[in-house]
Parts: structure tokens; C-alpha cells; sequence
């Protein structure tokens, strides 16, 4: 199987990497898991048309996974983020807060929240990443392999995910042994 999941809200980190660097990332490890034999789960890729058309010249996608979250708990979650530069230690004020506010557990120096965590930076990169990824849900609904989960909590969204999944295999496993 060929899974890609794409999510309309998503889980995004800084700028979107250009097109031209993910293709050629992505696909130079897919093509080579293919000729092995293996399937393949993409996570966030593809994020942009290009991305879809450069991924269809090399394989058939099965089945897309959409995640849609809304922007406000993305927005929470993200800037409710905090690091330790040093070391990179992530804290998360809602559920891996520090011992004491704004302080390293184990320096004892201060946190920082980097300038693309805080809630307007977040926003921004959330409009640009709907621009450049709305198009893909219409062009894999029209694929017909496109399910979308919405929710804003992962204990709850995983099972419905995984349930939908696994009946999709078991389908296709069911027809292939016909």
C-alpha cells in the first residue's frame, strides 16, 4: 500500500520547505523503498500539487489520510511551546510544563519561545500552509481515496484513524485472496 496523509490544518514548523527540495528528498528514498518491495506511508507529503503531480509520475496513491484540525487548538498548542536553546529541551505549558515557569528543569536557565511559535507567527504560517495544501483534498477526494477525521485530540481522532484503516486493508487483503 501507498499511504500519504496530508493534513489541512497541519503540523508545521517554520516555512514550508520548497517544493524542489521535498521532491527530490522524498521521492529518491520512495523510488528506492518501491523497487524493494516496500509499501510506503508518507507523513505530510504532498503538501503542494507539484508535490502530488511529482509523486503520481512515480506510484498510485491508495489511500490519503486528512487530519483536520482546527486553527485555534493548533494555534494553543504551538504557542504554548517553550525551549532551552542549549539543548533544545521543548516544554509545553499545558502538558510537559517546567518545574518552575520559564525555567530549565536541569540548568535552571531561562525559556524561550521561538519568535515562528508565537500566536500570530503560527497564524501566518497556518494561512500559507491552507493556500498551498487546500487544492490536494479536492484533487484526492476526486481520486476517491481521501478520508478526512476531524477532532482536536489525539486519543480520539487515532482510533477512528486507525479503525478506518484497518477495515481498508482488510478489504483489500479480502479481494486480493479472491
Amino acid at each position: 500500500y501507498n499511504i500519504t496523509l496530508c493534513s489541512c490544518d497541519g503540523n508545521i514548523a517554520g516555512a514550508l520547505v520548497p517544493d524542489n527540495i521535498m521532491i527530490e528528498m522524498v521521492m529518491s528514498d520512495a523510488v528506492e523503498a518501491l523497487k524493494s518491495g516496500q509499501s510506503l506511508l508518507l507523513d505530510g507529503f504532498p503538501r503542494t500539487m507539484e508535490q502530488a503531480a511529482a509523486l503520481d509520475k512515480e506510484l498510485d496513491v491508495d489511500l490519503v489520510i486528512n487530519l483536520c484540525i482546527p486553527n485555534e487548538t493548533i494555534i494553543e498548542r504551538i504557542s504554548d511551546r517553550w525551549i532551552h536553546p542549549s539543548s533544545g529541551r521543548v516544554y509545553s505549558y499545558s502538558y510537559k510544563p517546567p518545574k518552575v515557569k520559564g525555567v530549565d528543569d536541569e540548568t535552571g536557565e531561562s525559556l524561550v519561545q521561538r519568535e515562528d511559535d508565537k500566536p500570530e507567527s503560527v497564524l501566518k504560517r497556518l494561512q500559507k500552509y491552507e493556500c498551498a495544501t487546500a487544492p490536494l483534498v479536492n484533487y484526492y477526494e476526486e481520486k476517491g481515496v481521501i478520508e478526512t477525521f476531524k477532532g482536536t485530540m489525539s486519543d480520539v481522532i487515532y482510533p477512528e484513524v486507525k479503525g478506518w484503516l484497518d477495515d481498508q486493508l482488510a478489504e483489500d487483503n479480502a479481494s486480493a485472496t479472491v
